[in-house]
């Protein structure tokens, strides 16, 4: 006899996404927190007034020194759902915050996965103002990012560059655990933070370079000025010149992408519900 696992539709993830993100947003809008959503969340927004159709994530930034506030004070108001930071979670697998349903689990199919059902929340970062200085910084986070999830790696495509590399990373990376790395990428923005604000006027989401290089790379003015629009049935906060955050971000942002292009992150299923054949 075998057995599966029930996943979780696209629509029943986004439900449970749409109220942690509804909690969100009531508790920045009654303490005056200046959130942005942004990547897909604001490309849903604009393109969708909701989530992209396909997409299991939500993605909101908040500028540094109310992400380091949100993260020390934020409790959700339901209780099935989780505050995730590298300070509050042992071994945790990212270098930023996540609210995650405790109801729900992840199964990740390259990359072990530690939450359910998420929404992710990133600090806003002063970088270097140069284009070089951009550059050095980049790539000194990509290392660490690497690092990072090497240690989580359950599996390897041929598909992925340099694919037959990365068990050797993986053995070098492996030597010390994911939160010595998600501690360095952390220290290293909050560094490159300090160091930058009020001497440049270029922010961004640092803190994932590794993963969307510097295409995050804005002028202050583009996270500072926002505007409301319709997410689903809540009024969000989106970069005001949204024309120039996504085509910066996606290229040609009001074309749909081809199916094989329509990416999700993970498959969630309720903890303990089996399926028997």
């Amino acid at each position: 006899m075998s057995e599966h696992l029930n996943y979780l539709t696209i629509s029943e993830v986004q439900k449970i996404m749409l109220t942690i993100l509804t909690d969100m947003v009531n508790y920045f809008n009654s303490h005056d927190y200046h959130y942005v959503f942004t990547g897909g969340s604001a490309l849903g927004a604009v393109r969708h007034q909701g989530f992209i159709p396909w997409d299991d994530d939500a993605d909101v930034a908040l500028p540094r020194d109310e992400y380091e506030k949100f993260i020390k004070e934020y409790q959700p108001t339901n209780l099935r759902f989780e505050l995730l930071t590298p300070e509050n979670t042992d071994n945790w697998l990212y270098a930023y915050a996540r609210i995650s349903d405790t109801q729900t689990r992840a199964n990740g199919k390259w990359a072990e996965v530690h939450n359910g059902v998420y929404v992710d929340v990133f600090p806003i970062d002063a970088v270097p103002q140069t284009k070089f200085g951009q550059y050095i910084a980049y790539y000194q986070m990509k290392y660490l990012d690497v690092m990072r999830n090497s240690t989580r790696r359950i599996a390897i495509s041929k598909k992925e560059p340099g694919w037959w590399l990365k068990p050797l990373i993986i053995k070098y990376a492996q030597r010390r655990s994911t939160i010595h790395w998600v501690k360095k990428m952390d220290l290293l923005a909050q560094n490159m933070h300090r160091r930058h604000v009020g001497k440049s006027d270029i922010y961004s989401l640092y803190i994932v370079q590794g993963l969307n290089k510097t295409r995050e790379n804005f002028p202050l003015v583009i996270y500072q000025n926002r505007k409301l629009v319709k997410f689903e049935s809540l009024k969000v906060y989106v970069p005001a010149d949204s024309q120039r955050y996504l085509t910066q971000m996606y290229g040609d942002w009001q074309r749909m992408p081809s199916e094989d292009k329509r990416k999700s992150h993970a498959r969630f299923y309720y903890k303990g519900v089996e399926v028997h054949d």
